[in-house]
């Protein structure tokens, strides 16, 4: 279990100015592909395991800076990722129709795929190879206000090497987990050195408001450009009945990440173990994810169906209003099902402030 230690002046200093200097980062083009080259899914006869690696997000375009900077550990054995982030000509690709993976909503991301690991390297072109990929969706923050927010989730998939494949596997997943999204198809993508097209069936049910609306635009612009690893790039969306998108968003302009509001990404992630993961019982089952918490404290518990396993709390990064990390180690686990939760707490009065929740396999 994971101690909390008292931050001395210096380490708090010291915490501050690591921030700072992470505000004048810019935009990078190689986190995501970091972020696949770090996370695999490795298959015995009834096991698979999925690492996925962390990044840190902030405000606005600092959000994007941080997010895309980050190093996650890495292991050179790991299947490749994206190809490289050099300028690429127009390329464009027809999407696989809805039937090509199963359907999922907004609380029930997709199981892993089930395909062999690729070796290691960027794939050509017209080869597949299995990669971790950033689906971005419309959640919910959990806690006192629950509200809505983006959350990141990783899932392993065979896809194609070229930019537009890579596009159109990450989108189509993130219109299935979006609610707003539901019956709407990805029926193109465009990829240039200048930005993304994505032409959609569609335009989507009427959202409540433009907030609402817009988170459901961002969940599609930061997966695309996940997928294509060259920073906040503007993403266009066309739909194809040619009406505003959601009933509230004009598709004339581009989108890009510096335009969502830091306040729209949900408080916590869980980059892994990802959502329906199946982990070998051979190796320690360590949890990565993402936090904004009042002095960086982050409680978590593990439990086994009605059975707590073991709680503790685990200090971030960074304390709020910015975003740390954090990692817990769970150690070898016994064969079976799993949920974790990680949460923050009102210094005032105990109450659930945000939380996210992941259920995985051993074994």
């Amino acid at each position: 279990m994971t101690t909390h230690e008292d931050q001395s002046q210096t380490e708090r200093e010291l915490r501050a100015a690591l921030a700072d200097r992470a505000r004048e980062i810019q935009p990078s083009s190689r986190l995501e592909a970091i972020l696949s080259e770090a996370s695999a899914q490795e298959e015995g006869p009834s096991r698979s395991r999925w690492l996925a690696g962390v990044g840190v997000a902030a405000a606005a375009a600092v959000v994007a800076a941080t997010v895309w900077a980050s190093w996650p550990d890495t292991d050179p054995t790991l299947p490749g990722g994206p190809a490289s982030a050099s300028s690429s000509p127009t390329a464009t690709v027809p999407t696989p129709s809805a039937s090509s993976s199963p359907s999922t909503s907004t609380d029930s991301p997709s199981s892993p795929a089930p395909s062999s690991p690729a070796p290691s390297g960027t794939a050509p072109s017209g080869a597949t190879s299995v990669v971790a990929q950033a689906i971005y969706r419309v959640g919910t923050n959990g806690g006192s206000t629950n509200r809505p927010g983006l959350v990141r989730e990783f899932r392993s998939a065979a896809v194609g090497g070229s930019e537009p494949a890579r596009v159109s596997s990450a989108v189509a997943e993130s219109l299935r987990r979006t609610q707003l999204w539901d019956g709407v198809t990805l029926d193109g993508v465009e990829v240039t050195s200048g930005g993304i097209t994505l032409r959609l069936s569609g335009s989507g049910d009427r959202a409540p408001d433009s907030d609402r609306a817009r988170l459901a635009v961002a969940s599609l612009v930061w997966t695309a450009q996940a997928a294509v690893g060259r920073g906040d790039q503007p993403v266009t969306i066309r739909p194809g009945d040619g009406g505003e998108l959601l009933g509230r968003l004009s598709s004339a302009k581009p989108f890009t990440r510096a335009g969502t509001a830091p306040e729209a990404l949900c408080d916590i992630w869980v980059d892994t173990p990802a959502p329906g993961a199946t982990l070998a019982p051979s190796k320690p089952v360590v949890v990565r994810g993402q936090a904004v918490a009042f002095e960086a404290t982050v409680e978590w518990q593990l439990r086994r169906g009605d059975a707590s396993v073991r709680d503790g709390f685990v200090t971030a990064s960074i304390g709020a209003p910015s975003r740390g990390t954090f990692t817990v180690d769970l150690g070898r686990l016994d064969s079976g099902t799993y949920t974790f939760r990680a949460f923050t707490s009102s210094a005032k009065d105990g109450s659930t402030l945000a939380e996210r929740v992941v259920t995985f396999s051993v074994g």
